[in-house]
């Protein structure tokens, strides 16, 4: 082992290899007990307790998250968040806001923010509009090229929340999911949603129309919207339930479904899954898998092969998708082998 997983132990009286290991813990904090998971080191050699450098640290910062969380005060973590929400440092920040210079640094060292600037923090971090304003009336404080910073970042976020479609609505919604998702995977989900929505709803959810990429799948607007993201987790600064209230409860319904069945497979499967299936086959007509191409996938002709496999299935429950994915699984397996 590395001599950076190594300690001195004072029992053993030589350099060590540990494991960090977490226990319950209680605490009291001024006015209030609290109970967290402490992380702390054991000796891998004597199995006596190690101090670990930065350990410590990091279960002060726990214990100061949760009493601000308790408190209903910003966490240093949100204050962090807005940082790198509006791409500002922490001076220009207090100096925008009208609060002491130093202001945010304290709050970020640990000093409790008031009930009153907690709120205020809390208001910027989740709506750009009222930094807007904020930047509109103080912007002779700071620097230009911080106000040009925050409101390219204020533009950006702006974007990141049009929705002009359904599509884009429920692409928000599966971004906020808390799933990881990259801008491939969104599109084989929103794929999914399109073709066996009409099937749960009797409706169509999706109707954007997408093409038949060398990936799969994909909808063209939606991907440039992410692309910047490339093979990158997207990652969104939403304010809570904002992508829920987008959509109806038929399209959170059909959204939810799609995420737990197909969207349990990893995206190279789904990849793979929607090139043996009709729609994608037809529409690059004979194009190589490996190149690339715009064609559209023709909505007859999506509604018209996942009617045929519904029959055959029952796509509308997660047994029948379940047995599909198996068959097509199966049919993967045996092509691989020939």
């Amino acid at each position: 082992m590395g001599r950076k997983n190594e300690l001195l132990c004072s029992k053993c009286r030589k350099r060590v290899s540990y494991k960090i290991f977490k226990r319950p813990v209680k605490v009291k904090i001024k006015d209030m007990e609290l109970e967290y998971e402490e992380y702390y080191g054991i000796c891998d050699n004597c199995k006596s307790e190690l101090f670990v450098p930065g350990v410590t640290d990091q279960n002060e910062e726990r214990i100061e998250e949760l009493y601000r969380k308790r408190k209903n005060l910003i966490t240093i973590s949100e204050i962090k968040k807005i940082l790198n929400k509006y791409n500002i440092e922490k001076r220009p920040l207090s100096k925008l806001l009208g609060m002491g210079e130093l202001t945010i640094t304290r709050y970020m060292d640990g000093q409790l923010p008031s009930k009153k600037y907690s709120d205020y923090l809390y208001e910027i971090l989740n709506d750009e509009q009222k930094m807007k304003s904020i930047v509109k009336k103080n912007h002779t404080i700071v620097s230009n090229k911080t106000i040009y910073k925050v409101n390219d970042a204020i533009k950006k976020c702006e974007e990141e929340k049009k929705c002009e479609t359904i599509a884009e609505k429920i692409a928000l919604y599966i971004i906020d999911s808390n799933r990881g998702i990259t801008n491939l995977f969104l599109q084989k989900i929103l794929y999914y949603i399109k073709a066996i929505g009409k099937l749960l709803v009797e409706y169509p959810i999706i109707t954007d129309e997408c093409e038949a990429w060398r990936f799969g799948p994909v909808f063209p607007n939606i991907y440039e919207k992410y692309k910047n993201f490339g093979k990158q987790e997207i990652i969104l600064d939403l304010p809570v339930d904002y992508a829920k209230n987008l959509l109806t409860k038929e399209e959170k319904q059909v959204t939810d479904f799609v995420l737990n069945t197909f969207g349990i497979y990893n995206i190279w499967f789904l990849k793979d899954l929607t090139h043996m299936e009709e729609p994608w086959l037809s529409a690059r007509n004979g194009i190589d898998e490996e190149a690339a191409s715009n064609n559209p996938i023709d909505d007859n002709l999506i509604d018209d092969y996942f009617e045929k496999i519904n029959k055959k299935y029952n796509l509308k429950n997660a047994e029948g998708i379940d047995q599909y994915i198996h068959d097509m699984r199966e049919k993967m397996s045996r092509s691989a082998n020939c």
